[in-house]
């Protein structure tokens, strides 16, 4: 998750880009749907002056890494965990904004993982992610679902029940916003 590649955690919103008539360009991300043995899902508080609310953790996939080493690279670095039990990517997404004013078509790929537990660490954060994450909170599906601040992706609680159900999709599932 570093500056200007599409995955610090102000870059979940949807972006003025479009309206400028500029053709994105286009940055793969990974998101990370990081559930603890409670069943409650990490989401990360940011703002980064022009935008707030919670999102997924998560960031850009560097040259020449694998969606699953930038997932694996993401969890201990934004969290602290270096064992998880990764699944399959269950969502994906694409959206179009701007980042740090250039427009950007993020290709997002969420992954379900599992840790043992819910102590987290900020000591492989960047200078950007220190300024923009506020926080960090376990969530049950419930509070996200009657949650009146801005969570992404949007419709969170209704992707996140089946997969807590065990509907574990073959394929990963497109989102919205």
């Amino acid at each position: 998750m570093g500056p200007g590649d599409g995955g610090h955690p102000g870059d979940q919103r949807e972006g003025p880009g479009q309206a400028h008539g500029l053709i994105p360009r286009e940055r793969l991300t990974v998101r990370l749907v990081l559930l603890s043995p409670a069943d409650r899902l990490l989401l990360l508080n940011f703002d980064d002056g022009r935008s707030a609310g919670w999102c997924t953790v998560g960031g850009g996939v560097d040259e020449g890494e694998s969606l699953i080493e930038a997932a694996r690279r993401e969890l201990l670095e934004e969290t602290g965990h270096a064992e998880a039990d990764f699944g399959p990517v269950v969502w994906r997404r694409q959206h179009d904004m701007l980042v740090e004013d250039e427009p950007r078509r993020l290709v997002e790929s969420y992954f379900i993982v599992r840790v043992a537990h819910e102590e987290l660490s900020d000591h492989g954060w960047t200078d950007l992610e220190r300024r923009v994450v506020k926080g960090m909170r376990w969530w049950s599906v419930d509070e996200i679902a009657v949650s009146d601040e801005p969570i992404y992706p949007g419709g969170l609680a209704g992707h996140l029940r089946p997969l807590l159900a065990g509907d574990i999709p073959t394929e990963p599932r497109m989102i919205g916003e």
